[in-house]
């Protein structure tokens, strides 16, 4: 593809009158982007967990590093980030340094590991697990549907 616009810009050139070639600006700009990502489904409301080291929730049923805080989800997925304002979506490229302070400040293998961390004791005895744990509710057609902030038992 290069070769083809060398040549048509080399043929451009070439016929120009000697007269206009003073006065002759050329611009050439070439933008590659980079496939978009795959789609991000979640079908139904995940199980947040709230890791005392963090303060903010971390999904821990999904196939997604996810995240909420201050009512917005955030998704990281390869080198990429992602903002919705609810768990299904829609998603929107969000850059890094746009982020919460309390996300941005923090790897993501460290936050997965504390989230881990505090799945393994949700997991271990949930009828009397400690931590706080959220579920919103299922969206619906036209908008995301109210969220349950209260303790949820599983």
């Amino acid at each position: 593809m290069k070769k083809v616009l060398l040549i048509l810009l080399a043929a451009a050139l070439g016929s120009a009158s000697p007269a206009l070639a003073g006065n002759v600006g050329f611009d050439l700009n070439v933008h590659v982007s980079s496939p978009l990502p795959a789609p991000i489904i979640v079908d139904a409301p995940p199980l947040f967990l709230v890791p005392p080291a963090l303060g903010f929730q971390v999904a821990v049923d999904v196939p997604y590093d996810m995240f909420r805080l201050d009512g917005r989800y955030y998704l990281s997925k390869g080198n990429a980030w992602f903002v919705a304002p609810g768990y299904d979506g829609p998603w929107t490229e969000i850059r890094r340094d746009r982020l919460p302070r309390r996300l941005a400040r923090r790897r993501v293998a460290d936050i997965i590991a504390l989230r881990d961390e505090e799945y393994r004791h949700y997991k271990g005895d949930r009828d009397h697990y400690r931590g706080r744990a959220y579920r919103p509710e299922r969206s619906r057609k036209g908008g995301h549907g109210k969220e349950d902030h209260k303790k949820h038992h599983h």
